[in-house]
């Protein structure tokens, strides 16, 4: 990446938006803080889906340097979608598992912003017995970050990457000029939809 951005910087390039998702070491972080040092201008939208774990764990690619380290993505970020999981390992609030309230949520949130976010998106959230995926957003800016639940269907089935697509619609969506609120609609009918061909 070192070598890519010294070039687009002889050359000028200008990015409108730059979207990170499974990095894989400390050393990748410090290379996207680079990155950004050079190209995230005013205007430019930082999405940062900080890919850590999953159902209450670790996963076992990383360790607490790498947590650290994202962290400082987080704080740089316009947008971020992280997981239940994810939002505990970068915000030191236990893990509750699923069936959590708005107010757990919350609090997630905003700790999440207190550690510099602008924009979250809790993603995936499922409680026991229901058929739908709760997503829930938060701007820093529009009511002091209060969050905002948008739900999409549950299928009965799981694949993996359901989460990095998410991420992805939500990017595109966001990037295409619609609001936050009905990019989270489009990432969820896009991972339903992702689905259902895919399986």
């Amino acid at each position: 990446l070192d070598a890519f951005t010294r070039e687009w910087e002889k050359h000028g390039v200008r990015f409108d938006g730059v979207y990170t998702g499974f990095l894989c070491g400390a050393r990748q972080v410090r290379m996207v803080e680079r990155f950004l040092d050079r190209f995230y201008l005013p205007g430019t939208l930082l999405l940062v889906d900080p890919v850590l774990g999953d159902n209450g764990k670790l996963y076992p690619v990383f360790g607490r340097t790498m947590c650290d380290s994202l962290k400082s993505l987080v704080a740089r970020a316009d947008v971020i979608t992280p997981n239940l999981t994810e939002a505990s390992i970068l915000t030191g609030i236990p893990y509750e598992g699923q069936d959590v309230d708005e107010a757990f949520v919350q609090r997630n949130v905003d700790a999440l912003i207190g550690m510099g976010a602008k924009t979250v998106v809790i993603k995936g959230i499922v409680h026991q017995g229901e058929s739908i995926i709760r997503n829930y957003l938060a701007d820093a800016s529009i009511d002091g970050g209060a969050i905002q639940e948008v739900t999409s269907e549950l299928l009965p089935y799981m694949l993996h990457g359901t989460g990095d697509l998410f991420a992805s619609g939500l990017t595109a969506a966001l990037y295409s000029g619609h609001t936050l609120h009905d990019a989270v609609v489009f990432a969820g009918d896009l991972v339903r939809d992702a689905m259902r061909i895919t399986k």
